[in-house]
């Protein structure tokens, strides 16, 4: 394990940390119980399960991606690094806020398009070397899907938080609903997740 692996793993206790210190705070001045109140509030729920499922998949997205051998050798790795401490400190603070689901959710979309800044940057990276065109096009149809499925998140993000209005109401469950089918669908087809489950050759 390097130290941008190490750094992407301290962060992700970090971002769960503040997921559970944001709902300690609110459930415990919750005037009919915490779990009264969670079945009042579904879209706690709702979004809490995309900001922890989403963070562990990017946990092993970022751990494979800050391994590859090719990065010793460009400077990309460090600018791609500070991307995602921004990327980190956005999804903490979205984290901490869960409760006010709304502010929750701009955090996360402005966490996820500095992200996708990062990605598409990459793909460009790839793209313009005839060498790795061609070496890394698995990869690099990836970071196209990632580009892709990200924006849907943006958008049904900031659809949740009234930017399209009166079309889709301020705080209404289905942009929230869909959020989650688009994470089922990202989770089922990430590399990162097979190979984590694939077991190891025999010796």
């Amino acid at each position: 394990m390097n130290i941008f692996q190490a750094a992407n793993g301290a962060a992700t206790f970090l971002i769960l940390s503040a997921i559970v210190a944001g709902l300690a705070r609110y459930l415990d001045a919750a005037p009919g119980g915490p779990i009264q109140d969670l079945l009042n509030r579904p879209e706690i729920v709702l979004l809490g399960l995309f900001l922890i499922v989403f963070r562990i998949k990017t946990l092993l997205d970022d751990h494979k991606h800050f391994a590859e051998s090719y990065q010793d050798k460009s400077s990309f790795r460090y600018v791609g690094f500070v991307l995602a401490i921004i990327s980190w400190i956005f999804w903490g603070i979205a984290g901490y806020l869960l409760p006010s689901t709304t502010r929750a959710a701009e955090m996360m979309a402005v966490s996820i398009l500095v992200s996708t800044l990062w990605v598409a940057a990459h793909v460009i990276e790839i793209l313009v070397d005839k060498v790795r065109r061609n070496t890394e096009s698995l990869t690099s149809v990836m970071r196209e899907k990632w580009v892709v499925i990200n924006v849907l998140y943006m958008l049904l993000l900031v659809t949740y938080d009234g930017w399209f209005r009166p079309i889709v109401p301020l705080g209404a469950k289905t942009p929230l609903a869909l959020l989650l089918v688009v994470l089922v669908f990202d989770v089922l087809t990430s590399r990162s997740l097979r190979d984590v489950t694939r077991p190891n050759p025999p010796a």
